[in-house]
């Protein structure tokens, strides 16, 4: 009675969103205790805060060349990203398999479906990240075709909601796009570069709080990394993000 009940509240709130949106600006897609967030253009590579009021728990949306990716599922991060970054996500990283940094995935997968993700999630992430998503997808199989029943089929078709897992080792590259990249690094790190293989242009670390020692950090960089964040006094931005961080070339 009690996830009815949840589910209800839900589809309640989207149907006042739909109604006030042609009468004032409201927060539907986002938690109120987020940031404003500054325009991001296509071109721009930025660190957008995440999590439910700024939770410790390392969060961060990354956004690169319009392609939107999450590092990090603490529980209740699903309700603070709009509906346009549920609607265009395209994968996932995760810092571990510990409880309190994946216990929104759930609420991804279920949310970005709905809004209108219109193929199956990357999730990438240490070893049994795979098996973790078999069992979420397995979980849902009931509850999505009931939805479907009761609320029809969003616009990307029922097989959008799966998640497709990945357990990624060290030095693997599970995101690449051709002018974006995300690498492992290690259980908890991650590195990225935007710009093309030729010339990377501009890089970055994320680390969780949890991290294995970064091997980049005695120094021999194959990128020319532009920032990092993570826990350590030696980060340049703290977790949890309180704004959002446009990545530039120094």
């Amino acid at each position: 009675m009690r996830g009815r009940f949840t589910w209800d509240l839900r589809r309640l709130k989207r149907v006042l969103c739909g109604m006030a949106a042609g009468l004032v600006l409201v927060s539907c897609g986002s938690d109120d205790s987020a940031p404003v967030r500054p325009e991001i253009t296509p071109q721009d590579f930025a660190l957008v805060p995440c999590g439910p009021g700024l939770a410790e728990r390392p969060c961060a949306l990354v956004v690169a060349g319009g392609k939107r990716v999450l590092f990090g599922a603490p529980a209740g991060v699903a309700a603070t990203l709009t509906q346009e970054d549920l609607r265009g996500l395209d994968a996932v990283m995760l810092f571990s398999l510990r409880a309190v940094d994946i216990e929104g995935l759930d609420e991804v997968r279920n949310e970005t479906w709905w809004a209108g993700r219109d193929e199956p999630l990357l999730v990438a992430g240490p070893e049994g990240t795979t098996q973790l998503v078999e069992a979420l997808n397995k979980a849902f199989e009931q509850s999505d075709a009931l939805r479907v029943v009761e609320e029809g089929i969003p616009k990307g078709g029922y097989d959008a909601a799966i998640l497709i897992g990945s357990n990624v080792g060290s030095g693997e590259r599970p995101f690449d796009t051709g002018d974006f990249y995300i690498t492992a690094k290690g259980t908890g790190n991650w590195d990225m570069g935007y710009g093309s293989h030729g010339d990377l242009g501009v890089g970055f670390v994320i680390r969780s709080c949890n991290s294995d020692i970064y091997p980049y950090e005695e120094g021999m960089t194959p990128v020319d990394f532009h920032g990092y964040v993570g826990c350590a006094a030696a980060c340049q931005y703290q977790w949890p993000l309180t704004e959002t961080v446009f990545i530039v070339k120094n």
